[in-house]
């Protein structure tokens, strides 16, 4: 028997090898302190926040997800976590999922056009047994978040300067500048990863409307998804000295039959002296397309 200590970016198959046995260093939180933690709704404090030089809510400072990890919305867990489960259900052991992220509909799922069902419920249920190139996660490629999964995924800092605010994230380039001005957004024509995000203050809360997105990124490694069409609506709220709130909802009228919210509270994650490092992920990848499993097939060969 093989034991191993890992933190891992992506899910392995090698995990389903009979005789290995994985173990994680993880922090583990019961499911009702998830759903405290995550679900807390934006704009509902009274705290009041120091202001910029400008005159903005201070927001500055890295932060991260209360409960991270992109795995899957309404379950929500990282990479390393899905390996865990992997391994422990091999040995008959089943846990218990976390409440969903999605506060809207009530029922914590998407809500999908039956097309869309049917799309969404294939890619999901090839996430671990990728047999074709569409299977495999955007963010297993090193491909950009896009704006809400990029958040999720893990710390980010935030700067603010006279004009915008600035979300510069750790991994898969999710940098972002949100002008505050008033401009009008890009034409229709342009698509981005990030989207053409733009920005205004509503109290405390920092409203982000986002429009020009290439529908490209996945929502989470399920294969939760939305289209070019899509809008997002983010808002952050500071709710204390060292956390704020986040919604976003997102419509899309060809891919949702209505308009879904998601929450989830972030916390300081860094010291102020603390650097990004340089995530170089995408130049030189070569794994991606080494996790395809050709069909009917148990493993992947050796190549």
């Amino acid at each position: 028997m093989i034991a191993i200590s890992i933190r891992v970016r992506v899910l392995f198959r090698a995990l389903a090898a009979p005789g290995l046995l994985v173990t994680l260093s993880l922090l583990s939180a019961p499911s009702t302190c998830i759903a405290a933690a995550q679900n807390a709704p934006a704009g509902g404090t009274s705290w009041t926040p120091a202001r910029t030089p400008d005159g903005q809510p201070d927001l500055q400072g890295f932060w991260t997800a209360a409960v991270a990890g992109t795995y899957d919305l309404t379950d929500p867990r990282g990479g390393e976590i899905r390996l865990e489960e992997v391994a422990l259900a091999a040995r008959g052991i089943v846990r218990t999922p976390n409440p969903s992220r999605i506060i809207d509909p009530p029922d914590g799922k998407i809500p999908y056009q039956p097309w869309a069902a049917a799309k969404h419920d294939d890619l999901q249920a090839h996430a671990d047994n990728p047999t074709r190139p569409e299977h495999i996660d955007t963010q297993n490629r090193c491909l950009p978040d896009g704006p809400l999964r990029d958040l999720l995924h893990g710390a980010f800092r935030i700067v603010q300067v006279p004009g915008y605010f600035l979300v510069l994230g750790e991994e898969n380039y999710g940098y972002r500048a949100v002008p505050l001005d008033g401009r009008p957004h890009l034409g229709q024509d342009v698509k981005l990863w990030m989207g053409d995000p733009r920005g205004h203050w509503e109290g405390t809360s920092l409203v982000i409307d986002v429009t020009n997105l290439n529908g490209k990124p996945r929502l989470d490694m399920v294969a939760n998804f939305y289209s070019e069409r899509a809008r997002f609506i983010e808002r952050f709220t500071p709710s204390g000295p060292d956390t704020f709130d986040y919604e976003v909802t997102v419509e899309d009228p060809g891919v949702y039959t209505r308009p879904w919210t998601l929450a989830a509270r972030f916390k300081r994650a860094h010291p102020a002296d603390y650097e990004i490092f340089e995530d170089a992920c995408h130049e030189g990848e070569q794994s991606a397309d080494r996790m395809l499993i050709p069909a009917g097939t148990a493993s992947k060969p050796d190549r």
